[in-house]
């Protein structure tokens, strides 16, 4: 029995003298609301949207502008006023696609009253005027659909900001960490913020890469959402922020074992980046000093820039080596079959990366896929046997 039955039901049996009010209410705590958006009706929405979008491109050209607006503007307040009522007085879910419809509705207005007036913006403005618009839904409905669909189109604009016009768009960052960072604070979940650091990961890339900047400056912004994850005082759903940094930071320190040779030691720097990353490191190893797990250190060895000092490729091998093992031994200490699983499945990746960057061009190809997987085979045996242990407290 769902919580909608139960609240009908329940209220029936207070009536028969069956329960109080007070135990019904002790029965409905037990069933917590279903606030999620049914993935069927999203859909629907998305379709109809595109379907709107669809037949208004095909037929634009032979309407006036005076029956375009009104089109546009018809369609809008149609779907916005039934969705409103829908959600205020009978389905929820129902009504936040309709209200998600007249949101694609508002966004392709702003784009095709642009063409019909000939209005050009070499900017991601109409990316800004359409997140704004579902900015203002998100306050006034307050669910987390719409925070998603903010999401996406402010994603959206920063990657057209990028490649259409090689820049990011200040605004856009601007509601992005003010405005939704606000909000996932606020009222967050794991999910929503494990999407929200996804998004963050994109527009730094689109930002680093616009301005033509180098790589390493993704080190920085990574290393502040991994502080972020860390606050002290800040919500637990946050510390989803850090598994992501980790996660990117671990990639960049992949590539770099590709990228970078002996010579790395020639790439370009700034003063300012090492001064800012200084900053941000020791704070990083004083917070992780003061928490009560004392090995989040672990984590920080991958934010160690390496691309300065001759042989970048190997340090960046070790890094990745000394992150795996450190999370491995620490799991067995502390017997955390998490810890262990995130350190072996680390472990696995550097030791193919280390085996494909230096014997892919002294060995045979077959023997090389042939020697490859037999040593994985072997590194996975003794580490998922460890595991087990971990996990089953068995004696090792």
């Amino acid at each position: 029995m769902n919580r909608g039955q139960l609240e009908k039901e329940s209220e029936r049996w207070v009536k028969d003298g069956v329960i109080t009010s007070g135990q019904r209410e002790q029965i409905l705590n037990h069933y917590e609301k279903k606030t999620g958006h049914p993935v069927l009706l999203t859909f629907a929405a998305l379709f109809i949207g595109l379907g709107f979008l669809t037949f208004i491109a095909s037929n634009w050209s032979a309407l006036s502008d005076l029956v375009k607006m009104a089109i546009i503007l018809f369609f809008l307040l149609v779907f916005y006023g039934t969705g409103a009522v829908l959600y205020q007085r009978r389905s929820k879910p129902v009504g936040l696609s309709f209200i998600i419809i007249s949101l694609c509705v508002f966004g392709a207005g702003i784009f095709l009253t642009g063409q019909m007036y000939h209005f050009s913006s070499f900017s991601a403005f109409p990316f800004l005027v359409w997140s704004l618009a579902c900015f203002g839904l998100l306050l006034v409905f307050k669910e987390s659909i719409l925070f998603l669909a903010a999401l996406v189109i402010v994603t959206a604009g920063q990657i057209y900001s990028g490649i259409t016009y090689q820049e990011f768009y200040i605004p856009l960052g601007i509601l992005f960490i003010a405005g939704l960072g606000w909000v996932l604070y606020k009222n967050g979940n794991r999910l929503l913020t494990g999407l929200f650091a996804l998004s963050y990961i994109i527009q730094s890339m689109v930002f680093v890469f616009s301005y033509g900047w180098s790589y390493y400056w993704l080190i920085l912004l990574f290393l502040a959402l991994y502080i972020v994850s860390h606050l002290p005082y800040g919500q637990l759903h946050l510390r989803t922020f850090g598994s992501i940094a980790v996660l990117s930071i671990f990639t960049v320190n992949l590539f770099q074992v590709f990228l970078l040779g002996y010579e790395s030691n020639d790439v370009e720097y700034s003063n300012f980046f090492f001064l800012a990353w200084s900053i941000l490191f020791l704070y990083a190893v004083i917070q992780s000093a003061m928490e009560s797990t004392k090995f989040n250190w672990i984590d920080l060895v991958l934010f160690i820039p390496v691309f300065r000092i001759g042989a970048g490729d190997l340090l960046s091998l070790l890094l990745m080596f000394v992150y795996s093992l450190g999370w491995l031994l620490a799991g067995y200490r502390k017997e955390r079959a998490d810890w262990v699983m995130k350190g072996t499945v680390a472990f696995l990746i550097t030791t193919f990366v280390a085996y494909f960057q230096l014997a892919w061009a002294f060995m045979d190809r077959s023997i090389f896929f042939f020697t490859g997987g037999i040593l994985l085979f072997i590194l996975s045996y003794f580490l998922e046997k460890k595991r087990r242990q971990v996990k089953g407290g068995e004696p090792s």
